[in-house]
């Protein structure tokens, strides 16, 4: 069988859980997955993976670009091409994998977020999910391909046999380029990213006043209080609680939007939640097209009507 080469997606000792979107599209593809990743100890889940090439650069090495056209030349030499190499479409991914296929001259697809089985072509979302473009790679040789978040990974399962393991050394480094460290954004009082259930409240608030009773209502709800662009750009919330394209994007359990309604830069930060619950007075709101529920309805009636509820418990 055919094996997807896959470059793990690592920082600062920990095995990223993206990576097993990248062990779900090489299932998709009914390719065997094969794991890249530095000397140490990582949490990697070996029993996804068929093979485990462990090569002997430090971390800081290993996501350098340079130093990932040698780790791969030198992998291909050993076993032979893969069907694809495989990088997770985060920061250090979105880096190396364009740098890896324009030197050894392979197509690259960035951002791939489907397959279609049938016709065995990638499907990459343009436009904050409003186009899908259906890509097909011809010709010989492999390809280089880069994996969205969240896409796959319902895809990956356990292989049936034993993980192989192998360690790659005798690797040389190339010196004109070296990893610095790494910079961290300022650490804020709350992660919206982490939170299982989000009240997100948007234009439809009105005024400032109005705030202290959603995060009266999103503290008695057990939640955490976010918003939309309207609202962060009027410094009602900090941008830490911002979701949406120019935010963050969130997949809680629970995500309650409030007087949001549903542009596709706000939509494409929250519509993989695990249940989106929508308020909004407008019938027509594209917000209620991706909610699982909807209540068409005045936010603040509701919100009073649920503290009210929620107080007398």
């Amino acid at each position: 069988m055919s094996y997807g080469l896959i470059m793990a997606d690592v920082r600062r000792g920990l095995f990223d859980e993206r990576n097993l979107d990248l062990v779900g599209f090489c299932n998709v593809l009914n390719i065997d997955p094969w794991l890249i990743l530095p000397k140490g100890a990582y949490n990697v889940r070996e029993a996804y993976f068929k093979r485990i090439i462990q090569v002997e650069m430090g971390e800081e090495e290993f996501i350098n670009p340079l130093n990932a056209v040698i780790t791969v030349k030198k992998v291909i030499e050993k076993f032979g091409d893969p069907f694809a190499l495989i990088f997770s479409a985060s920061s250090s991914g979105m880096e190396i994998a364009p740098y890896v296929a324009g030197y050894l001259k392979s197509p690259i697809i960035t951002d791939v977020s489907g397959y279609q089985k049938e016709s065995g072509t990638l499907l990459k979302s343009l436009y904050s999910d409003k186009v899908f473009a259906s890509l097909k790679i011809k010709g010989e040789g492999f390809f280089v391909i880069t994996v969205r978040s969240g896409s796959f990974r319902h895809e990956a399962r356990e292989i049936e046999e034993n993980t192989i393991y192998e360690k790659l050394e005798g690797l040389t480094r190339d010196e004109r380029r070296r990893f610095l460290g790494y910079i961290e954004e300022e650490k804020q009082e709350v992660d919206i990213t982490k939170a299982d259930f989000l009240l997100s409240i948007g234009r439809g608030v009105g005024t400032k006043d109005e705030i202290p009773l959603y995060e009266e209502l999103a503290s008695l709800l057990g939640a955490t209080i976010s918003g939309s662009r309207p609202v962060i750009d009027k410094k009602w919330l900090p941008k830490s609680r911002q979701v949406g394209t120019s935010g963050k994007t969130v997949k809680p359990k629970v995500y309650l939007a409030m007087g949001i309604s549903g542009a596709f830069q706000h939509v494409s930060g929250m519509k993989d939640s695990e249940c989106i619950i929508a308020v909004n007075k407008d019938p027509e709101a594209p917000i209620f097209q991706y909610a699982h529920y909807g209540i068409i309805a005045d936010m603040h009636k509701i919100r009073d009507r649920l503290i009210q509820i929620l107080r007398e418990k």
